[in-house]
């Protein structure tokens, strides 16, 4: 439950519709500029000040390349959406907005506590993942069943089992299997 100065005045539901949105509009804007549709990823993203939701996206061919070319570091790259050729790409107007909210939040209607801010930063993550899951059953599920989805925080080390949690959430056994084992190798859970 979060401290009531970190719920003061945010409206998650509203937070949650407006990710969806812009979501499904920048999934689109990118699909509608490739002449193919190669894209194999969808990640929402926020950063370790939690001001930010953004949207990215991995293709086919960016995983076929790194498997050629960095054989040792591909599932960094296809785990790591900061990497993705199409980071940031499609419905800017949208995810703008929603990170303006996020921001005027932070910096107004939040005490500066850690914990305020902690239980904060974890209710947007939730509120991410929510979408995701929903966006996984409804705008997604007509794509193979190893689309990836992720949500994860782009200017931090978050901690392995988060990691895991979401992906095991949001995929299939075989991709947190995968995902299981590559966090392995750089963690030490």
């Amino acid at each position: 439950m979060l401290p009531k100065a970190a719920m003061k005045d945010f409206d998650f539901d509203q937070l949650h519709r407006d990710i969806l949105a812009a979501a499904r509009q920048a999934f689109t804007d990118v699909l509608t500029q490739r002449p193919v549709d190669d894209l194999c990823a969808f990640a929402i993203y926020s950063d370790s000040g939690a001001m930010t939701v953004c949207p990215a996206m991995c293709t086919t061919e960016f995983l076929a390349e790194k498997a050629r070319d960095a054989p040792d570091e591909y599932l960094f790259y296809k785990y790591s959406p900061s990497e993705w050729p199409l980071e940031g790409a499609g419905a800017e107007e949208a995810f703008g907005r929603i990170c303006r909210m996020l921001r005027e939040h932070l910096f107004h209607d939040i005490d500066d506590s850690d914990q305020a801010f902690h239980a904060f930063q974890q209710r947007l993550i939730e509120t991410c993942v929510q979408a995701q899951a929903e966006l996984r059953e409804s705008f997604f599920a007509e794509r193979a069943d190893d689309f990836l989805l992720l949500v994860t925080i782009s200017d931090d080390d978050e901690p392995a089992q988060a990691l895991q949690s979401r992906v095991k959430r949001l995929n299939n056994a075989r991709i947190a299997d995968e995902f299981d084992a590559w966090a392995l190798t750089w963690s030490n859970a």
